[in-house]
């Protein structure tokens, strides 16, 4: 461990002990518990662009945004920002990494708004934006409002949760391939999906190419078709896969299973979900309990960052599942990009000012509702 790593871990150990808590793992292997540090208070009103550059700061855009960048990140954030955050891990992916969820705000309002992205492993320019957005909250904690409304003020009527990369294994799978995994099982998993794919006509790429285009999780698994909602009436592809594959039950997935436990743990106000790409908002879905307060959001968002709505979609994804669970929750799913994933990084120019104050007004929202 090099002295400035030493001096940033100790630096939060003692805060930690000082309020009592315990401090997040870092390290690239399971996590258990995990939280570090109090929360704080925010609050906003008309959310204007930063003046800074989007490469400024600590979150830097990069090609491949990577787990190890995002832990980085997060602990450069935590020494900087402690007394303003929460880590907690929320459970472990199928590879051993870490479900990490950052929470800002007051965890006692009853409003609770959670902002996850990077279901689909190939989409990871979503994880660079939402801790982007972390990092813009608790940059401008104290300075920054929303519609007039001081983000101090915003942060103790709600808390932000922040889940910026529910499916690691499979951004690392398609940032690094079969380099990316570290279990043999799960690699002889990948490969086999990869050689029923070449049979069935699904692909005809090389391996290498082939896995760049991943979405499952590292059993091959589309996380977001293995939620209860229309589940049994999804196509059954029959076998893992980069894309498709439903899973073998509802939630079968340690990173599904996370995503429904944490949907029971709070009073949720909203879910906002991140995937790329397209530049539309999906907000409905059959038999949708909260459909009126769905598309609420689905206008707010559009009108900030220009996208066009669609009014259904699928099924088998997570906001599909939180609309219409016996206590449902608003909830939409936000589509970024204009080109194909993996983006390139000359996407980031154009995702970030779209986005950059998503989680502001998404927040207010919440504090008003």
């Amino acid at each position: 461990m090099n002295r400035r790593n030493f001096i940033i871990k100790a630096a939060a150990a003692v805060l930690a002990v000082s309020l009592g808590v315990q401090t997040a793992a870092f390290a690239a292997g399971p996590g258990d518990g995990l939280i570090t540090i109090e929360t704080g208070q925010t609050r906003y009103g008309t959310a204007t662009p930063s003046e800074l550059p989007a490469d400024s700061g600590i979150v830097r855009p990069a090609e491949k945004y990577s787990y190890n960048d995002m832990e980085q990140d997060i602990r450069r954030l935590q020494a900087e920002y402690g007394s303003r955050m929460t880590v907690n891990v929320i459970g472990t992916s199928a590879d051993g990494r870490n479900l990490y969820e950052i929470v800002v705000g007051n965890v006692n309002s009853g409003k609770h708004v959670m902002i996850q992205a990077a279901i689909h492993g190939r989409e990871y320019m979503t994880p660079l934006l939402v801790m982007k957005q972390l990092e813009t909250a608790l940059e401008q904690y104290d300075t920054g409002s929303y519609g007039g409304v001081p983000y101090s003020s915003l942060f103790q009527q709600a808390a932000v949760h922040f889940l910026p990369m529910v499916n690691p294994d499979g951004v690392s799978i398609s940032q690094f391939g079969l380099q990316g995994i570290n279990s043999p099982q799960l690699r002889q998993t990948i490969e086999d999906a990869y050689a029923k794919d070449l049979e069935e006509g699904r692909t005809a790429l090389s391996l290498e190419r082939y896995l760049t285009y991943w979405k499952a999780n590292g059993r091959g698994v589309d996380l977001n078709s293995n939620f209860d909602a229309g589940w049994e009436n999804l196509n059954d592809l029959g076998h893992p896969s980069y894309a498709g594959y439903k899973g073998e039950s509802a939630a079968s997935e340690p990173e599904s299973r996370a995503l429904v436990n944490l949907a029971g743990k709070y009073s949720w106000s909203l879910i906002l979900n991140y995937h790329s790409m397209g530049e539309v908002i999906y907000w409905d879905y059959e038999g949708n309990k909260v459909s009126a307060e769905s598309k609420e959001l689905a206008d707010l968002v559009s009108g900030i960052t220009g996208y066009r709505q669609i009014s259904s979609s699928g099924g088998g994804g997570y906001k599909d599942w939180v609309q219409i669970r016996e206590t449902p929750i608003p909830s939409i799913t936000v589509e970024v990009g204009s080109v194909s994933c993996p983006m390139p990084l000359s996407e980031w120019s154009r995702v970030w000012p779209q986005n950059e104050t998503v989680w502001a007004a998404v927040l207010s929202w919440a504090a008003t509702h």
